[in-house]
């Protein structure tokens, strides 16, 4: 329970959660990826820098840069199995477009 909460008041996790709902609306991948940048120094641990990369992997796929998103996705590390399975179908997703 600890890790939760933890997690909750996480600074990066609170402002990624924001922009990503802006982005939800807003459809704007070029201004959410230099956002999303701007959020890196925020990053406290593993699962955070896991996250990030995540999410920039679909934002370079969204905005079709698929060999970058394809050469981010390869870079996560495992974390833990619902993390992982999110990964591989971002993973599956970005090597089908790019070959």
């Amino acid at each position: 329970m600890y890790t939760v909460r933890r997690l909750f008041r996480s600074k990066f996790i609170k402002k990624m959660n924001t922009l990503l709902t802006g982005y939800s609306h807003s459809h704007n991948a070029e201004a959410t990826y230099r956002e999303l940048l701007k959020l890196r120094p925020l990053i406290r641990n593993k699962g955070e820098e896991s996250l990030f990369e995540l999410n920039r992997a679909s934002l370079l796929y969204d905005m079709k840069q698929y060999k970058e998103a394809a050469e981010v996705i390869m870079q996560i590390r495992p974390l833990n199995p619902e993390f992982d399975a999110k990964c591989a179908a971002v993973r599956t997703k970005i090597l089908d477009s790019w070959r």
